[in-house]
């Protein structure tokens, strides 16, 4: 990818109003990111970077340059330690544009197409609020997910990638057509799923952490399952990781209980 545009990493003009639509929605998301689902989000971050293996454009494209195959924590903690930058600090904070920079130099020149990086942005928005909906204490609200939309839409604007779409709900179907048309299982994904797959039980609550180990498979839907090879974990198993975060999840809303209103 080579940034389109002649300002520093491609950032286009920001209007004024969206300027300020851009200030509310990365304070929210913050507040998602670090407060209301700190850990379901990570969670749901790394479920989403996961999700990438399974198009082989962008597998081929990862497993080429052996970072996330020799050194997979530590390629792992570089990309969070990057996301989240942006997630604390906002996308036009100094630290901020650092970060942007480096990720437009990062892939400046790889061999992917332009809805092949949206579809990554699309992966890291989505998963995360998807797996909140199903998982955590309580799902998100619309406003909560347009705020999710207009930050990555955003960072996109920023990276010079074109065709992200212009709501939550649409970049949503989107990224379930471009699934439906582009997962397929590859060597590539693979060895990536193979090499990485410690890393997500890491992100777990230490309790919960061995059996996300154990139940890998039960963490993906079908469509990643079969682009990756896996079998469908049985019955009981599949009963027992959705018991388990049914508990979690009433768990944590007891302990929330009052700490949220809906009106």
């Amino acid at each position: 990818m080579t940034p389109k545009h002649d300002t520093p990493s491609g950032r286009r003009p920001c209007p004024v109003d969206l300027a300020e639509r851009e200030r509310q929605a990365h304070v929210l998301y913050r507040r998602l990111a670090t407060d209301d689902f700190a850990v379901d989000l990570k969670i749901g971050l790394n479920l989403g970077f996961y999700r990438t293996f399974a198009v082989p454009a962008i597998a081929r494209v990862l497993a080429g340059t052996g970072k996330m195959t020799t050194r997979p924590k530590v390629r792992a903690k570089v990309t969070g330690e990057m996301m989240y930058a942006l997630i604390h600090h906002g996308l036009d904070a100094p630290r901020g544009q650092a970060v942007i920079d480096a990720l437009v130099r990062l892939h400046a020149g790889l061999p992917a197409a332009e809805e092949d990086f949206v579809y990554v942005l699309a992966a890291f928005c989505v998963t995360p609020l998807r797996w909140i909906d199903q998982h955590a204490w309580r799902p998100t609200t619309r406003t909560e997910r347009d705020a999710a939309h207009v930050f990555y839409a955003g960072l996109a604007r920023r990276m010079g990638i074109d065709g992200m779409p212009d709501s939550y709900a649409e970049l949503a179907a989107w990224m379930t057509r471009y699934e439906t048309e582009r997962f397929a299982p590859t060597p590539e994904g693979r060895l990536l799923l193979g090499s990485t797959r410690s890393v997500l039980a890491d992100r777990f609550p230490r309790p919960v952490a061995p059996l996300a180990q154990a139940a890998f498979g039960a963490l993906f839907d079908d469509r990643a399952r079969r682009a990756f090879g896996m079998r469908k974990p049985g019955v009981p198993l599949r009963w027992g990781v959705a018991a388990a975060l049914w508990a979690r999840g009433r768990w944590m809303r007891r302990r929330r209980a009052g700490t949220f209103d809906r009106s």
